[in-house]
């Protein structure tokens, strides 16, 4: 073949040809996000490639009698290929668990025209064929082309709203462009109208169908990444709340314990308020939910006053509460305060309880008169300090956004939290 006829073939194609390069570089772009059809889609650009070739070598074996054979098979070819490329753009949606029977029936209409094109060479005019002045004519079978084309664009519209029917609606107009440049340049095909792009055209719905394809699944990984954090974060929650009551239960039964020695009346007293605790807050200690600074108040109260009922600690709490009206994650401020009269002032001494709250958070600071600690330290010696602390500044750092700092000497430790007021509200 002459260096002409080269330039031909790239000639009649060149804006398809462009585009299946430009086809392979966003693919080779969005090689990360791992389409699982990413194989497939290198199958169809090579069908593609073979339909521009048959298109291009139809138009040069147009250019002379001699060259019939040549034209006829390049016709073949690319009425063979067309449908072909829709359907491998089918299977890609089509699930894995569908039976075979149904399969089958997908691939039947391929089947069909595939046949009728192969016997088109000796059909006569069945299928189609050239007249005396060269000029293309199609026969009553030849519409096959335009009818499984049709059919398989129906079917792929419907699989891909389908699959992805949980996405925005307004993705599905891409879907009716693509199908609609489609439709309209095979009716334009037909009808001797601004014939020759219906490569361009294949090759552009391929790769707006690709592109479709890989927004849609980066949206569903984005979906079940956030719903698989949103999963783990709600049993670090549970898992964080079930560390606090289990704490809380103990330290208080504790404290039970060494009154029934020391102070039976006050021990039943402190079973009293124990029980009313457990039976008033037993919905907060399950719920995920925000609760009023007042409830969790109330479960600040409910610890002191078993800590308070034993005298001989010596422990003081003295409450300066200037803001009541915002939310927070439950039985967060009270292991502060646990923590304060066991940790802090071990020995005796005050713990404080205040909120205040400036023009972006709330703020509550819980404040003893103890020996202090170091804020650093290993793990081993922030266990020992009280689970409570950590554990509260995870649930404040997910459920509202707030934080929780620390700053302890030799005076005694003060332990601040913030909650955004946009948050707990």
């Amino acid at each position: 073949m002459s260096a002409v006829d080269i330039e031909y073939l790239i000639s009649a194609n060149y804006a398809a040809f462009l585009m299946l390069i430009g086809l392979f570089i966003i693919m080779h772009v969005y090689r990360d996000v791992k389409l699982p059809a990413s194989k497939t889609f290198v199958l169809i650009a090579a069908v593609l490639f073979f339909m521009c070739v048959a298109h291009s070598l139809e138009g040069w074996a147009q250019l002379s009698p001699d060259r019939h054979d040549v034209r006829v098979f390049s016709s073949v070819v690319h009425y063979i290929l067309q449908p072909f490329v829709i359907y491998m753009e089918l299977i890609v949606l089509l699930p894995d668990h569908m039976g075979k029977t149904r399969r089958v029936l997908f691939i039947l209409p391929l089947l069909v025209n595939t046949a009728i094109y192969l016997i088109a060479p000796f059909a006569g005019d069945l299928v189609f064929w050239y007249a005396d002045d060269y000029s293309f004519s199609r026969g009553p079978l030849g519409s096959s082309i335009y009818i499984v084309t049709f059919l398989y664009l129906m079917m792929l519209i419907y699989w891909t709203i389908r699959t992805f029917r949980k996405n925005e609606k307004s993705m599905n107009v891409v879907l009716i462009f693509m199908i609609g440049i489609a439709v309209l340049t095979g009716v334009l095909e037909g009808i001797n109208v601004a014939s020759g792009h219906i490569d361009e055209a294949f090759v552009l719905g391929v790769i707006m169908f690709y592109m479709y394809l890989v927004n849609m699944y980066e949206r569903d990984m984005e979906e079940s990444l956030m719903q698989k954090e949103l999963e783990l974060s709600k049993n670090e929650l549970s898992l964080l709340r079930q560390q606090i009551r289990t704490h809380f239960v103990f330290n208080s039964l504790s404290i039970i314990k060494s009154l029934i020695r020391s102070n039976p009346e006050k021990a039943v007293e402190g079973l009293e308020n124990f029980s009313d605790y457990l039976r008033a807050n037993l919905d907060v200690l399950k719920s995920q939910e925000l609760v009023s600074f007042d409830e969790e108040l109330d479960n600040i109260e409910a610890y002191v006053s078993l800590a308070l009922a034993d005298e001989s600690k010596g422990v003081n709490v003295v409450y300066d509460i200037k803001e009541k009206f915002f939310r927070l994650p439950p039985l967060s401020i009270e292991p502060l305060v646990e923590n304060a009269i066991i940790h802090g002032i071990a020995g005796g001494g005050t713990v404080n309880v205040s909120t205040t709250s400036d023009d972006t958070s709330y703020i509550v600071v819980v404040a003893d008169d103890g020996v202090g600690f170091d804020t650093g330290g290993t793990p081993q010696e922030k266990k020992r300090r009280g689970i409570g602390v950590e554990n509260v500044r995870a649930r404040i750092e997910k459920q509202c956004g707030g934080s929780l700092d620390i700053k302890s000497g030799s005076d005694g430790t003060v332990v601040t939290v913030r909650i955004p007021k946009e948050q707990g509200e």
